[in-house]
Order: structure tokens, then sequence, then C-alpha cells
């Protein structure tokens, strides 16, 4: 519980900074140049980075199961597979950007971005050692990395106004300085040698990672057909509203890092009491942070930008319904990446570290790994016929992506919970549940009562006048959460005095 508390907790500082960076760059450049940053950062270097993660799914998998030398030859072959991402990405990008309709000014700021591909790559190797052992390292590499951000931006994009290369330079700087922290302490866990039969193992599995990989990137290509239908213009602005919706609707996906410990704990051992108390734990904040969202979307969204910026108006308030309809949709897909974990550790094809292709493709990972092509088959038709008719409106074109988004998710969430169903036993906390939902409904009609603020201070203020009335109203009702705040104050004073 401890470390998934510190990691989340680092996750919502990261809020805080991850908001000032944005505001930074939204405040400082047209609406069309967000949606520049935003496509580069989250359209674009995500396919590049596809085979980041391919390697470390298999590498907590051996690692947790005490598997000699499998995070130094983890390591290494990220690092080589990140190498050749960079020159493929190198080579394609000046033929890709005619296609998106992208003027080729873009283009040395796109270049500049393929160094932040690379060092992915080391970062993504790193996270199933620490995962395993040190987990709350990847809160602090976080934090660091968030606070070498925050600081470089303000220097680079306000001090100097070097617009979008300012905050690309932060960026690229502040994940370097969180791949130093990782490696540090990954450093002990480095030794011995690189066994390439795990290699091999690893890249046989990866063949159906990659599968679910691609599956993804075609699924999120509904995000760039915002851009290539609507054209540069309305598809960009399109694009900076969903973006910026997206900003804030992620942060209920945090929840997650509450029991980022669960999969590895699982894959040792497996206990249905840590599944039921994870659900307890990620429940009790996924859903005020819900409903919280959805009631002050429009001071959210306020606070990132309205008036002239280079002589252009923004006002990304208008994207009010695209969020309040986001976040529903970010709180199924952290259902769902819950349940993945579960359904993932009780899979043992793998057991003797050597992975059977056969029985890979019977297992439920590769169903898991299949859902991506039902999404994508449910979104990119229907984009295909609806976008046309709103591509003088950025608004209702990122709100027609929202629509199909959220039916997506749920859609494949019910699907897990089947699979889930046939996998393990546990008790879910329905009580609990309802105790959520009973404080959030008041919070939420607190938030309903009061005048929607406008300022940044004024906003974060009733967030926290919001989440007191819910945590008090929680406390009043449920006493397993009066246990959890025990707990976590015991937590608290272990840490600031060890020795006592």
């Amino acid at each position: 519980m401890r470390s998934g508390l510190i990691l989340f907790l680092s996750r919502l500082i990261s809020v805080a900074t991850g908001l000032a960076f944005t505001i930074m760059i939204t405040r400082s450049v047209p609406e069309a140049e967000y949606g520049i940053w935003v496509n580069i950062n989250i359209d674009i270097v995500t396919y590049f980075t596809l085979l980041s993660s391919i390697l470390p799914f298999w590498i907590i998998r051996f690692f947790a199961r005490g598997y000699k030398d499998s995070a130094k030859t983890g390591v290494f072959a990220n690092l080589l597979f990140g190498i050749g991402s960079v020159i493929f990405y190198v080579i394609l990008i000046p033929f890709l950007l005619p296609f998106l309709h992208i003027s080729p000014n873009y283009l040395p700021i796109y270049l500049l971005a393929s160094i932040q591909i690379l060092e992915i790559y080391l970062i993504s190797a790193f996270r199933p050692i620490l995962r395993t052992v040190k987990i709350e390292t990847l809160a602090y590499g976080l934090l660091i990395e968030e606070m070498t951000r925050v600081v470089l931006g303000y220097w680079l994009i306000i001090n100097l106004g070097m617009g979008l290369y300012g905050a690309m330079l932060a960026l690229i700087s502040a994940f370097f300085v969180q791949f130093l922290v990782y490696l540090y302490a990954s450093r002990k866990f480095l030794h011995g040698k690189i066994k390439w039969s795990y290699v091999k193992e690893w890249m046989k599995g990866s063949v159906a990672n990659l599968y679910n990989i691609i599956g993804q990137r075609i699924a999120a290509f509904s995000t760039l057909l915002l851009i290539i239908i609507c054209g540069e213009k309305v598809g960009l602005e399109a694009r900076a509203y969903y973006g910026a919706a997206f900003q804030i609707a992620s942060v209920i996906n945090y929840t997650v890092f509450l029991v980022f410990a669960l999969y590895p704990r699982l894959l040792m051992k497996q206990k249905s009491e840590d599944i039921s108390e994870s659900f307890k734990l990620f429940f009790m904040f996924a859903i005020p942070m819900t409903i919280g969202i959805i009631v002050l979307a429009d001071s959210f969204l306020t606070i990132l930008g309205t008036g002239e910026v280079a002589g252009e108006q923004i006002n990304y308030r208008v994207a009010t319904p695209v969020l309040r309809l986001l976040a529903p949709s970010i709180l199924a897909l952290s259902i769902s990446q819950v349940l993945n974990s579960i359904i993932f550790s009780a899979e043992k094809f793998d057991l003797e570290a050597k992975i059977s292709l056969r029985k890979l493709t019977r297992s439920k990972i590769f169903v898991i790994f299949t859902l991506p092509y039902f999404k994508a088959l449910i979104m990119l038709p229907t984009l295909n016929i609806v976008l046309p008719f709103f591509t003088s409106d950025p608004v209702m074109s990122a709100f027609c992506l929202v629509i199909l988004l959220i039916i997506a998710n749920i859609f494949l969430l019910i699907v897990r919970i089947l699979l889930l169903r046939r996998t393990l036993t546990f008790m879910f906390p329905w009580k609990n549940v309802f105790n959520y939902l009973f404080a959030s409904a008041v919070m939420a009609t607190f938030l309903l009562w009061i005048k929607h603020p406008t300022r940044i201070s004024t906003t974060l203020f009733y967030t926290l006048c919001g989440g007191s009335v819910y945590l008090t109203v929680l406390l009043a009702i449920d006493k397993e959460a009066r246990a959890l705040v025990r707990a976590i104050l015991v937590e608290i004073k272990s840490v600031l005095k060890p020795n006592q």
C-alpha cells in the first residue's frame, strides 16, 4: 500500500507541474501550434515508441520470478530497439509531414523530438525492474523529471520566449534526468551478463506484443483523422481541444498507480485479498476524481488559457462537453488496466522461462491483445463517415471522437470483466464502492452549488474544498476508509521517524 500511495501522490503532484507546463505552452503559442505540440508528443512519437513496451512486458515476468541477468539483458535489448526506432523516425518524418498537411517549417522541431524517443526506450527498460523491487523510486524519478521540466520550461518558454522549441528542450532534458535517476537506482541489478537466450524467448513472445501494439496504434489513428479529414486549421484546433481535455482527464488514469504493485505481487504469489484491497484503494480515488472533473470541467479548461495569444484568440472553455464525456471514458480505460494486471498474472505458460507461441495465442493475454482491433473497428470507419459533416466546427469534431471513444472503452471493459470471471476468485468491494459514490454525490452537489471559478488559484482552492467534502463524508460512513487513513498516518510517521 505504501509504495502505491507514494507513486500515486507523485502523480498527483505531477498534475500540478504538468498543468503548469501546459499552461506555459497554451498561453505562449496559438491554438494551432499547441496542436502541433500535441501531434508530436501524443500522435507521432508514440508510433515510433511502439517497441518500447514490448520487452518490458516480459522483463517484469522474468525478473519478478527471480531469473538472473534478466534486468541487464532487458536494458541492453531495449536500447538497441530505441536506436533503430530513432533512425527510422529521422528518415521517415520529412515525408510524413506533407501527408498530415503540416507545414515543412515545423520539420526542425519534429526532428528534435527524436532524442526523446531514445530516452523513452531507456526509461521503459528500467520501469519493470523498479516496479518489482523499488517502486518508490519510480515516484521520485517522476517528481524530479516534472520539476526539471517546469523550471527549464519557465526559463526557456517564458523568459527566453522560445515557444515550442523551448518546450521540447525542457522535455528532453527532464527525461534525461529521469533516466539518470533510474539508472542509479537499478545499478546493483545490472551486474552479470547479457543472456541472449532470454532475448530469444522475449522476441518470440514479442510477436504477440507487437500484434497488440499495432492494434493500439491503428485505434489511435483516430486522432490523426481530425487533421486529415478536417484540414490543417480546423483539424489542429480540434486536436488542441481534444489534447487539452485529455491533459485534464488523464489525471483519472493516475489512480492505476495506486495498485501498480499488484501485478508483480500476483506474479510471485496469488492472493485474492490483494485484489479486493487493490480495488478498494483504486475506486476510493478514481470515482471522486471522475465526478469532480465532470462537474468542474469548464473551470479546469478555462485556466489553460483565454484571450489573445500571438495575435489569435484562444478559448479552451468551449471544449467543456468534450472533457465531461472524456472523463468517464478514461475511468473505463483505467479499470481495464487494473483488470489486465489480474488476467495477465493468472497465465503460467512462461513459468519456466520458456515462451511457447502456441500456448500464448491460446491464452487470455492474447485475447486482451486483440481488443484494440475491435476498438479500431468501432472508431475509424464511423469517424470517416461522421467527421466530414463537421469540417468547419473543431469542437464538434473533437466531441464526435470522444463519443466513439467512450462507446469503445465501455465495450472493451465488459469483455475484460467476462474474461476475469473465469480467471481468479475474489470478493468485489460493492459496499465500499457505493460509499464512494454517495460521498462523491455530496461533493458534486457542493461543487454545483458554488459559482465556477475562472482563475487558477480559485479553481485549485475549490478543488481542494471538494476533496475535503468527499473525504469528510467518506470517513463518516466507511470504517475501512478510516482504517486506511490511520494506516497512511502510521506510514508517514515511520518515514519521518524511522528509528523510533
